[in-house]
């Protein structure tokens, strides 16, 4: 873990930010959070809770109720139907090829902007219809929900959230439209796609909460993204109190090499629950105040 620690602002509030990452991210998350609970920090309680991509089904999963001892008997025991799909070795060359062409984390996000507008032979249907049968529920929550995603057209990002006058489902889509695998989705004037574009957790926009504890299966995208730690040291630096948990070298092992390997999400889990007993005390003297 890498505690980030920064000065006592007049914000009260706490948020949670759950990365991106695929299948192992999410489960390795729910094993940290399970593990944390387990020694008495209980981060769904967040007063936020923020995602990227597969972070953004967990938030929701959170946001609704879902307890992380219920949810990591679910990875373990493969209850639940996770998404299938293939990310070939020529969609990983494509993607890399765009996010490797440029220092400038600006350009990148612009690059692949293009890639995802490149995609014509999946229609948007087809997402709705993937991302809506991993959906646990169909409208917005009560609790503060924020779905980080990127607009390919300007490259800006932003957090879809009840206010935004977007449904759930658009928005969970959105969140989750990775290029060159799903197209953008047409949100009012925008193409939205996979915030992970910008960042595996986009914790630099959590910018209006006191306290924040940031999982982050993926430390760092590829090239010139920014990573976990930056924008964790950004929010610190703002004034907030954060702490940053990153799989260590067994919990990497276990996530193998494909993130969408539904096998690898037990042993990711139990890696993550072990993460999370592990780093509790340091965890909870930044949650808990």
């Amino acid at each position: 873990m890498v505690p980030v620690t920064g000065g006592v602002t007049d914000v009260a509030d706490t948020a949670l930010v759950l990365g991106g990452g695929g299948l192992t991210a999410y489960g390795w998350q729910i094993g940290v959070l399970a593990g944390l609970a387990d020694a008495g920090v209980d981060l769904a309680d967040a007063d936020v809770l923020a995602g990227t991509s597969a972070g953004s089904l967990l938030a929701l999963d959170l946001a609704r109720g879902a307890a992380p001892a219920g949810l990591y008997k679910e990875q373990l025991d493969r209850e639940r139907p996770m998404l299938d799909v293939d990310f070939t070795f020529g969609m990983t060359v494509r993607y890399l090829w765009a996010a490797l062409g440029s220092r400038d984390p600006e350009t990148v996000v612009r690059r692949l902007g293009r890639l995802a507008l490149s995609v014509r032979d999946v229609p948007q249907s087809a997402v709705f219809a993937a991302i809506g049968a991993q959906l646990p529920v169909r409208d917005w929550p009560d609790r503060t929900v924020r779905m980080f995603a990127v607009d390919a057209l300007t490259g800006e990002p932003t957090a879809f959230d009840a206010d935004s006058g977007v449904d759930l489902l658009h928005a969970m889509s959105a969140t989750c439209a990775l290029p060159p695998l799903f197209p953008p989705i047409s949100i009012g004037a925008g193409r939205w796609m996979d915030g992970g574009v910008r960042s595996t957790t986009n914790a630099d926009l959590v910018d209006d909460c006191a306290r924040v504890v940031v999982l982050a299966p993926i430390p760092k995208g590829a090239g010139a993204s920014p990573s976990a730690r930056t924008q964790a040291e950004t929010l610190a630096s703002r004034g907030a109190r954060v702490a940053l948990l990153t799989p260590d070298r067994a919990a990497r092992r276990a996530f193998g090499r494909n993130a969408l390997d539904a096998s690898r999400i037990p042993g990711a889990a139990r890696e993550g629950r072990r993460q999370g007993a592990a780093h509790a005390g340091r965890i909870g003297e930044i949650w808990q105040g």
